[in-house]
């Protein structure tokens, strides 16, 4: 597969969310910004740009039916990879009994395409792939049926690969999109589900760890935050959460890798960028102060070695080099060094807790 990067790792992906309470607090972070949107509105739109295993997406219409019941939800899904995919879709049908006027939205372009892919045929010369799921029935049971069978046996699976550059840049093979709605809650979605609305703007957008922390403010507001700024409706606020390591992650990091810098800049780097580089967003866009929350590695019940979860030591090793995003090669060459290793492991072992440190701040569209 070419370059090997961190997010293409499943195994420390998956580590990760089983061994902190990341999801959880993400989440818990993000229901006020969705009770505070508009409630005379007969429909909301909210981007989830990048979901993940689908912990965060399934809290947010959760956290939506909440605070809006009568509102109906266009739900989309940023996802490239096929598992994450996968496991989304697979946590949708208990909230389509939830919150039945939902329509989910699921989408594998560039955040610079996303406004593009609802009303196109092609993009960069690839014919989009598009699917249509109604589903059929009013329980999780059938609704978990239609999706796994007709939605994933064929569609995804036939269409929903990766393809890697000469660069060794990943994209998708094919640009992709899926509607998902309930037969029985057509008649109130008719208007949204051919597109046949005002803009293709968002109430709210939500960017989790939708970058490496590693890259430049450049690259980050370029790449990422730029298009999806670009996406937000008059009064749509645009949520951003990163890593910024905390003391006891950098504190190791520093043990074992010197002065490598895992987390080279902040939100606050990204905001003051933004100001002095894009004039226009001057007018346009209000920058609220970042906010620091943590969350913490969750130890194995009463043992220190168990056979799901391995040794707590390794376990917690594992996990900071997934948050600092360390390349394999500087890995293995501390990890053949004994003596360094042998001390990097008794200071992991000394830490009673580890705390990783996340930042969310808000971007808000006003004119």
């Amino acid at each position: 597969m070419g370059k090997k990067r961190f997010f293409d790792d499943r195994l420390k992906y998956l580590s990760f969310i089983q061994n902190t309470g990341e999801k959880k607090a993400i989440s818990e972070k993000l229901y006020p910004y969705i009770s505070k949107l508009p409630k005379n509105r007969s429909y909301l739109r909210i981007l989830d740009a990048g979901t993940g295993d689908g912990t965060i997406n399934s809290n947010i219409v959760k956290g939506f039916h909440r605070y809006h019941p009568y509102s109906s939800l266009l739900m989309t899904g940023k996802e490239v990879s096929f598992e994450d995919l996968k496991n989304t879709i697979e946590k949708m049908p208990d909230r389509f009994v939830e919150h039945p006027n939902l329509m989910v939205t699921m989408t594998n372009v560039k955040f610079s395409e996303i406004h593009t892919v609802e009303n196109s045929k092609n993009i960069n010369s690839k014919k989009i792939k598009s699917f249509e799921l109604i589903l059929k029935s009013n329980n999780s049971f059938d609704f978990y049926k239609q999706i796994t069978g007709t939605l994933i046996g064929n569609f995804i699976k036939k269409n929903w690969g990766i393809e890697i550059n000469k660069t060794g840049k990943t994209s998708y093979a094919n640009p992709c999109i899926i509607k998902i709605y309930r037969e029985d809650h057509k008649k109130y979605l008719m208007p949204f589900i051919d597109n046949n609305y005002d803009n293709n703007k968002y109430d709210l957008i939500v960017a989790s760890q939708a970058y490496r922390a590693a890259s430049s403010v450049k690259m980050k507001v370029n790449n990422v935050i730029k298009p999806l700024m670009s996406l937000l409706n008059k009064n749509g606020s645009l949520i951003i959460t990163h890593s910024t390591g905390g003391k006891s992650i950098q504190k190791i990091l520093k043990s074992a890798f010197g002065e490598l810098d895992a987390f080279p800049n902040n939100a606050n780097d990204i905001i003051n960028y933004l100001k002095e580089n894009t004039s226009e967003y001057k007018s346009k866009f209000i920058f609220a102060k970042p906010i620091i929350y943590n969350f913490k590695f969750r130890k194995s019940p009463d043992h220190k070695v168990t056979e799901l979860f391995g040794n707590a030591v390794d376990s917690k090793w594992a996990n900071i080099l997934y948050v600092g995003q360390i390349p394999e090669k500087h890995i293995q060459k501390i990890e053949k060094n004994k003596k360094l290793f042998d001390n990097v492991k008794k200071l992991i072992h000394q830490t009673k807790e580890i705390y990783f440190e996340n930042e969310i701040f808000k971007i808000k569209r006003i004119n």
